[in-house]
């Protein structure tokens, strides 16, 4: 059977759109991918939740979440777990009750399986914010497991091993309450710090424990208050992450923590300026992404 020019310039045409469509297609197959799949099973994942803290360590198909952001922030946190194909959490550990830690709590309790949350003891003066509360009757009610935090506690998320380093419900002040947990996977180690403030860091220098990491979540967002001179000579991070909100209004990352970061050769990044942070552990080896 034989074709007219007519048809065959038709046929030609309608191959070079169906190929222009497959390009189109890997291309954003391809992009796709990137957004939503680790570089590795081994990751922590400081989120952009604004002014806030929350970060995610996930291993061998286990999660665990350091604090949950504020309220306005929980959209984003449920759909970048589920992007990642988190389904159920493992363990929530909160490092103090102020809301930019504990805001999105209720929220992921309601959106998914969480089998352990952990909490500070509460003191007199400590306000725990009533969604905080219906968060750990909803957990218990659905067979999950409420913990209090006490030094020396463990758990495992993956090949992760989460130590409550220092906790003081003695200091002053909800910031200095705060609940330092070190996470390490092989011989790297990552140092959550709450906001803990000079008061806290003095007295947890004061212990003697081996503080030096590999990466630092920077205290109380940058604050000038934390990460004293003192405080970072013991930790020694090579890389620090500061987990703050676009103009917010305490001015953090304040100037003198920052300089003191850069002071000392460290890496530093920050939520408003980077988007979420990822550290992605192979072969004993760190490897940085960020989503700016």
């Amino acid at each position: 059977m034989r074709f007219s020019k007519k048809k065959l310039r038709i046929a030609v045409c309608l191959l070079f759109v169906c190929l222009a469509c497959l390009v189109i297609f890997v291309k954003f197959s391809n992009e796709k991918a990137t957004q939503t799949t680790p570089l590795s099973d081994d990751y922590v994942e400081f989120l952009d939740v604004g002014q806030g803290d929350c970060a995610l360590i996930s291993s061998n198909g286990k999660s665990c979440l350091i604090d949950t952001g504020s309220s306005n922030s929980a959209g984003s946190i449920e759909k970048k777990l589920k992007n990642e194909g988190i389904k159920n959490i493992d363990l929530i550990s909160i490092s103090h009750f102020h809301i930019d830690h504990t805001g999105s709590l209720y929220d992921l309790v309601s959106s998914f399986d969480v089998k352990k949350l952990m909490f500070p003891n509460k003191c007199s003066d400590t306000n725990i914010p009533e969604k905080v509360l219906s968060a750990k009757n909803d957990c218990i009610n659905n067979g999950g497991e409420v913990y209090t935090e006490k030094v020396g506690m463990t758990a495992d998320v993956g090949d992760f091993k989460l130590t409550v380093l220092y906790y003081s419900p003695n200091l002053n002040g909800e910031n200095n309450r705060s609940v330092y947990i070190m996470a390490k996977i092989n011989d790297i180690k990552f140092f959550f710090t709450g906001d803990g403030q000079k008061q806290a860091e003095n007295d947890l220098l004061s212990k003697g424990f081996n503080l030096d990491c590999d990466v630092l979540k920077v205290p109380h967002h940058g604050g000038s208050a934390s990460s004293n001179d003192n405080f970072l000579d013991a930790t020694t991070p090579e890389y620090a992450v500061v987990s703050c909100g676009i103009g917010n209004t305490y001015g953090h990352p304040h100037k003198e923590t920052m300089d003191r970061l850069t002071a000392r050769n460290i890496k530093t990044y920050r939520t408003d300026e980077n988007g979420d942070v990822s550290f992605f552990i192979d072969d004993n080896k760190l490897s940085v992404t960020t989503d700016k």
